[in-house]
């Protein structure tokens, strides 16, 4: 398995939340870790498809993501690298309130 293919882990700050973009591996199911505060990890995708949208990020904090590849037998047999991106600060206003939707 090309190691190049597993550093591409590329996360965007949109406003519906982080949206994450990942390379799809043949025969492998996406798993989507979240962590923050360097609590535990904790799953926030099964099965996941390329890009996936964390609707719900912890707001103002440093937050941490990963990806961990598992064949059918939910073994884990890749991950990528730990990658991490700063959320908006809480009260930020997203573009459906700067265009004055409610």
């Amino acid at each position: 398995m090309p190691s190049s293919a597993l550093t591409e882990l590329r996360l965007h700050l949109v406003p519906a939340g982080c949206r994450l973009d990942f390379p799809r591996l043949p025969r492998q199911f996406a798993y989507i870790y979240r962590r923050h505060h360097n609590l535990a990890w904790e799953c926030i995708a099964h099965n996941a498809c390329s890009p996936h949208l964390d609707r719900n990020p912890p707001t103002g904090a440093l937050v941490e993501y990963k990806v961990c590849y598992c064949d059918a037998a939910g073994t884990i047999t890749a991950s990528s690298p730990v990658v991490q991106i700063q959320t908006h600060p809480t009260g930020m206003p997203t573009n459906s309130t700067l265009l004055g939707l409610r």
